[in-house]
């Protein structure tokens, strides 16, 4: 699932976590290790007895579910879901939709011993390494044409408001850039680990989604961070959910779990031709990346 992500230039994935208004805080993603990898989520705090309950509301009818219901007072001891025999609380009633899927992806991986190898981290690296100084120099490119078109008297007023406000965003990252690297100067070695962290969940995610698409099949869409295969991922949750790998007793809490799943005026699909040859190939070393 999409995280949000600030609008840049482009829609190019490489340029998502290369070369984007994003480098303002990259740095400091670095410094935390920040992502964790796909299906790595946070484990629900405090789990407390909540006692026996029962699902209210499934992927069968989630959609139809009475969302007005009053959510009881947020609490360590409201267990308004399960996963994977784990107590999710109304205080993470925020976080529900990733803790249930983060958990669900995560044991999937491992079930199916699903990792990076280092040959394909040492290729998301070398790519996006190469990727970056490729944007670097159609970023300087593109502010000096449009510097350049700017000096012209014959620009309609909404033509020269475009213009402007391109360069605005190209100067933004590219400030951005140079800011980050004098911030990262003398620090190649210790940012390493860190790099190769990041290029772990990367990895990890696309293979994770591959191998949904080639169980389940289904239509693909378009996501800043990668395609996703959205059947795929319907299916594998309606799956496991009959398996009781997770039950979710909050109406509520269960019609915006599904909603992602299946609400298709969320989402941009591909044609089966394309969402089959973008989920199967990795982002990364595709000549022209999935729009």
């Amino acid at each position: 699932m999409e995280l949000q992500r600030e609008q840049t230039v482009s829609e190019d994935p490489n340029e998502q976590f290369i070369a984007t208004a994003e480098n303002e805080d990259k740095l400091d993603q670095l410094k935390k290790i920040g992502p964790k990898g796909a299906g790595k989520m946070s484990s629900p705090a405090d789990n407390q007895d909540g006692g026996n309950q029962t699902p209210v509301t499934t992927s069968e009818n989630a959609t139809s579910a009475q969302t007005n219901q009053p959510m009881a007072e947020l609490s360590d001891t409201n267990v308004i879901a399960t996963v994977l025999g784990t107590k999710i609380t109304a205080k993470d009633k925020a976080k529900l939709s990733g803790l249930i899927f983060g958990a669900l992806l995560d044991q999937y991986a491992k079930d199916n011993k699903i990792e990076p190898t280092e040959g394909e981290l040492d290729a998301f690296l070398l790519k996006t390494e190469e990727k970056e100084k490729q944007n670097q120099i159609k970023f300087e490119q593109d502010r000096e044409k449009l510097l350049e078109e700017l000096k012209s008297s014959s620009l309609s007023d909404r033509e020269r408001k475009q213009k402007e406000t391109h360069l605005a965003t190209i100067e933004k990252i590219l400030k951005s850039q140079r800011e980050m690297k004098e911030q990262t100067k003398g620090m190649e070695e210790q940012l390493r680990p860190m790099k190769r962290k990041m290029a772990q969940q990367f990895v990890r995610a696309w293979k994770i989604n591959k191998a949904l698409y080639e169980k389940y099949g289904g239509r693909i869409i378009f996501q800043q961070a990668g395609p996703e295969p959205l059947d795929a991922y319907r299916d594998f949750l309606k799956e496991r959910e009959k398996q009781v790998a997770f039950q979710i007793f909050d109406a509520e809490c269960a019609v915006s779990f599904w909603k992602y799943f299946t609400n298709d005026a969320m989402h941009t699909f591909y044609s089966g031709e394309d969402g089959a040859k973008f989920i199967r190939t990795p982002w990364w070393l595709m000549e022209e990346p999935p729009r």
